[in-house]
């Protein structure tokens, strides 16, 4: 990124043969989101793009701007290439028939090309949220932020270019898909993937089998930027039957160590109905499959070739194959070396076989897409159950919010699972924390203070205990310089600056509130919100360097329910960006000036690159003209500043070092500058000449600096 972004807009028009659906809950007040595959989920902590034909990722075609499965959010560490649905069954007991929703033997160029899967006429991603404060909020929401698609496999050609669409004999199926993802603590980490698969032909579908094929490329693309030689080739996988997991990492981070230290699970978290012959959720492992292949391969080893048709086994093991039965464990086990080696694989979950189906008949099979930094510091390569500690944590947080009510998984409501008291099953009942507070932050001269309010968190109700559960508030804050030296785990490694929670309970600390409750509310100009909390408290000395960043969160938390055996909640981290300097200043009198100055090349808070490097202008005007000038008075950059407008997006720093997707605040008297002139060039070492120039009155003060690199 460079001083003015450009983003390349690729705009796919993508219209489809339509069909209609009813998902049984009514349709709400849909939004559309634009485009096909430009919709990505950013309430939690994975940016995942999923689009409206069956598949999720990119193929990092619009890297940096939009991720793929982005972890954490803001991070630039991808985790999936791309990966899809399929769909295999015998049509009336006879011929074979696989539609797959991406896969590594698509000839297609771009994006939704030639893909099996395609979307009505007229359809799009819609999304909805039960988040009230939401403009997509929907009584008929599952999550924080679910995303609502229809896709078919009927069409023989692509529907916008009119071309062939290779290899595909449709079976006639329609899906409903529909994702789901939270902002919890506790839930943030993946996002649940619900296909109801309808058979609208006028045949039976007989064992039928339903996997997720995946093309995970986990890389820190901070280090490995998408498509350079050697982006693909260092993944290792392996398989957890006992959880129905599949799960992929970066071996060694080559070309440019060190790996990428996270891990991307895709898991069956269950069906509806259970596959033939099971009855409980615990007994679909033995109906769960794994295989894995190498990318396009058609030579070395025969099960490692790419299947390039839906029943034949001529060159490879075909697509139903695949999808019925597991990479072989005997004589040679071929799942167990997938770990210890570098290489360019795909993955295959799959389950089955499901009784018929018949015309008009459905089938709903939800999995889910985990992520999960490696626990230790063991290197990346050893994949040790001691590293997969917090993805192994994570599944199963995603399970729970995918069993919901069915606390036994039989798909049956038994006594006592009736949580909500409405007669009927209910997945993804996940318990509430409070709602988060509403969070303003003011920024001056060596401070920051983080304000929230009263009513969001304490008048929570949560909906499982019908109680209003409220204990406490968490305040958490970053460590100067934090940003640049781990930009990627700064949002994971926040530490809590403080803790405070009601008094005279057996919960919590019983601080109370005494120390930060304001004599008064604090309000700011054009908000109507009362803060009545500050941290640091008045009076506190917390030091803030000025020009160094700093990011603070503030959450709720409840103190749970022994009685169903629900723990304490914590609620989404409400966070804060902030740069404490001189505020505007008022009168020509103040003297405006640089630091560092004498800049010297690696200053302490400089990254790696040359557009990784800055400086300060301080004392500035609201509203000035900045510009600076080599000793033979050559322009080398004019910058414009407004104290209230302000937030670094003009240089790459705050870009690549934000560690968060929300805005930065100033103090309003700072400017950062780079280096790097108008004309898009590195300045050298010298001493340089700047004015600045009141906007308002036309004053003008001048000064130098010195750069030493």
């Amino acid at each position: 990124m460079y001083r003015t972004t450009q983003f390349t807009t690729i705009i796919l028009a993508l219209c489809f043969l339509g069909f209609s659906w009813d998902d049984g809950r009514g349709d709400g007040v849909r939004k559309i989101v634009e485009d096909s595959d430009r919709s990505f989920t950013t309430a939690g902590s994975i940016g995942l793009t999923i689009s409206n034909f069956g598949t999720i990722g990119t193929r990092n075609s619009y890297w940096p701007e939009q991720p793929s499965c982005e972890y954490p959010l803001g991070s630039r560490i991808e985790h999936i290439y791309q990966g899809g649905l399929w769909v295999g069954a015998l049509v009336n007991g006879g011929e074979i028939h696989v539609s797959t929703g991406a896969t590594d033997r698509s000839s297609a160029s771009r994006i939704g090309e030639s893909y099996e899967f395609t979307a009505p006429l007229g359809s799009n991603i819609f999304q909805r949220s039960t988040l009230s404060e939401s403009q997509f909020f929907d009584e008929n929401a599952i999550s924080h932020q679910d995303f609502i698609a229809d896709f078919t496999d009927r069409n023989r050609r692509n529907p916008t270019t009119g071309d062939t669409i290779p290899e595909h004999t449709p079976m006639k199926i329609d899906v409903h898909q529909e994702s789901y993802a939270w902002n919890f603590p506790f839930a943030d980490f993946f996002v649940i993937l619900n296909y109801t698969i309808k058979n609208t032909s006028v045949d039976t579908l007989d064992s039928v089998y339903v996997g997720f094929w995946n093309n995970a490329v986990i890389r820190n693309t901070n280090n490995v930027r998408p498509g350079t030689p050697g982006y693909f080739d260092h993944g290792a996988n392996g398989f957890v039957d006992s959880l129905r997991m599949m799960y992929t990492f970066d071996f060694d981070g080559i070309p440019t160590p060190p790996p990428a230290d996270s891990y991307l699970g895709i898991k069956l978290l269950g069906t509806t109905p259970f596959p033939k012959g099971i009855s409980q959720l615990d007994s679909v492992q033995s109906k769960v499959y794994y295989n894995a292949w190498r990318f396009r391969s058609s030579s070395g080893d025969f099960d490692y070739f790419s299947p390039d048709d839906d029943a034949s086994d001529v060159n490879a093991r075909s697509r139903y194959n695949r999808l019925r039965q597991s990479l072989p464990r005997t004589p040679v086990d071929k799942i167990a070396p997938l770990r210890t080696r570098a290489d360019n694989m795909t993955t295959l979950l799959s389950v089955g076989p499901f009784a018929r189906l018949f015309p008009g008949d459905t089938l709903n099979v939800v999995f889910g897409v985990v992520c999960a930094r490696k626990f230790g510091t063991a290197a990346a390569s050893n994949d040790t159950p001691e590293q997969r500690k917090t993805l192994y944590s994570n599944a199963k947080f995603c399970q729970q919010a995918y069993d919901g009510e069915d606390l036994n998984g039989n798909n049956l409501i038994d006594p006592g699972e009736d949580l909500n008291g409405n007669g009927r099953l209910d997945h993804y009942q996940l318990p509430q924390p409070p709602r988060p507070p509403k969070v303003r932050t003011d920024v001056a001269n060596e401070f920051i203070a983080v304000y929230w309010d009263k009513s969001s968190s304490e008048l929570s109700v949560d909906p499982i205990t019908r109680e209003m559960d409220f204990e406490g508030y968490r305040v958490y804050r970053s460590n100067a310089g934090a940003d640049f030296t781990s930009p990627e785990n700064l949002l994971l490694t926040l530490t809590v600056a403080g803790e405070f929670d009601v008094p005279g309970n057996e919960f919590g600390y019983n601080t109370g509130f005494n120390s930060i409750l304001l004599p008064q509310a604090k309000y700011f100009p054009d908000d109507t919100v009362a803060y009545w909390y500050r941290f640091p408290p008045e009076g506190a000395n917390v030091p803030h360097l000025n020009g160094w960043q700093y990011l603070y969160g503030v959450s709720a938390f409840d103190r749970g329910d022994s009685a169903s055996g629900i723990t304490a909640l914590e609620s989404k981290r409400e966070i804060r960006r902030a740069v404490a300097g001189t505020p505007p200043a008022r009168t020509s009198s103040t003297p405006v000036g640089v630091y560092p100055n004498p800049y010297y090349v690696n200053a302490a808070w400089d990254g790696s690159g040359e557009r990784n490097r800055k400086i300060y202008f301080y004392n500035l005007p609201e509203r000035c003209e900045i510009r600076i000038y080599t000793l033979a008075g050559d322009v080398i950059d004019d910058i414009q500043h407004d104290g209230n407008t302000y937030d670094g997006s003009d240089i790459e720093w705050f870009q690549r070092f934000g560690g968060s997707q929300t805005q930065l605040q100033f103090a309003g008297g700072e400017h950062a500058w780079d280096f790097i002139s108008k004309f898009d060039q590195v300045i050298a070492t010298g001493l340089y000449l700047y004015s600045v120039r009141n906007t308002d009155s036309g004053e003008t003060q001048t000064g130098k600096f010195l750069i030493v690199k």
